[in-house]
């Protein structure tokens, strides 16, 4: 009988873990960098959030492979400082800046987007924008909620959607990515916006990517490890986050990671951390038990009992 159950526990699990990292070796070492220049034959690509971090890594890469690229970001001392150096480490590309809020609850920056496009045809579109608001939802304002999610969701299903249409009534082949996060694996208190959007995210990339795999147009959606760029300085000081910088990896990784694997997988685990999370948060753990685990242990978390102190503070 005992042999019997745990012959059943083996090869469920054999089931769970082996091919999920059969694929991940597969995307990590089997897949060898791609021109995507020459893969879509395109001459454009568009980065949103292309002004910093992980977007402007993927910048540089797109445009060492000769590709043009349209950049939308806030209009700030990033997009100010980026277009003075791209345009002298690439001399032979042509920069197109857009500087708009992705926030914006009206989209009126596909107005601007798509003025700043007009006449070029985008088949590489990276959907890469996005911030965290760290603290308990309800304490957090409304405004700044819905701003959160306007960037992470709203604004890629709406450049999604214009160039997808794009792409389709020309007959262009092309590549739409959606950079997501690990934390969209498991529950995130304190964290809660992001990680439901990041998690949203994989599964609208999951699913339009069977929708166009027949059109020639490949998506591809990421989860990082760690990546050191100016995401935490926007994180606040919660322990986890200052924890995840310090074994933070380049941007360039993300890039590397794009190039590799358009077209050969849907999902991207770009690096150990996600990997040994995937494995370890949602293949060994049930995510209705990790749920129950997760609300009994967040009490003696230490930036939860801090925030609990200012909410307390502050309604007194």
């Amino acid at each position: 009988m005992f042999a019997t159950i745990y012959s059943i526990f083996f090869w469920i699990g054999f089931l769970a873990v082996v091919p999920y990292v059969a694929l991940v070796a597969y995307g990590a070492y089997g897949c060898k960098e791609q021109d995507l220049k020459k893969k879509y034959n395109a001459q454009w690509a568009l980065v949103t959030g292309g002004s910093s971090g992980i977007g402007a890594a993927l910048v540089r890469k797109l445009a060492g492979q000769k590709l043009n690229v349209v950049i939308a970001a806030l209009d700030d001392k990033f997009l100010e400082e980026f277009k003075a150096t791209i345009v002298k480490e690439f001399p032979n590309q042509e920069f197109r800046f857009v500087a708009c809020d992705l926030s914006s609850p009206t989209g009126d920056y596909l107005e601007a987007i798509q003025k700043a496009t007009n006449g070029i045809d985008i088949q590489i579109l990276c959907n890469n924008a996005g911030f965290i608001t760290t603290g308990c939802f309800s304490d957090t304002k409304v405004a700044r909620n819905m701003a959160n999610y306007h960037t992470n969701v709203t604004a890629c299903l709406v450049l999604s959607h214009h160039f997808l249409n794009s792409m389709l009534d020309k007959g262009l082949k092309g590549l739409v990515t959606f950079t997501s996060s690990s934390a969209g694996f498991i529950p995130n208190p304190m964290g809660a916006l992001y990680a439901s959007t990041k998690d949203f995210l994989t599964t609208f990339a999951a699913s339009i990517a069977a929708e166009h795999a027949e059109d020639g147009i490949d998506v591809l959606v990421i989860h990082p490890s760690p990546i050191n760029s100016n995401f935490y300085s926007n994180a606040g000081k919660m322990s986890a986050l200052l924890s995840a910088q310090k074994i933070s990896s380049p941007p360039s990784v993300v890039a590397d990671t794009v190039c590799r694997n358009a077209g050969k997988v849907v999902v991207a685990d770009q690096g150990i951390i996600t990997v040994l999370m995937k494995i370890g948060l949602t293949k060994v753990l049930d995510w209705n038990v990790l749920t129950e685990l997760m609300k009994l242990a967040i009490p003696f978390n230490g930036d939860y009992k801090q925030m609990k102190v200012r909410r307390e503070v502050k309604r007194d």
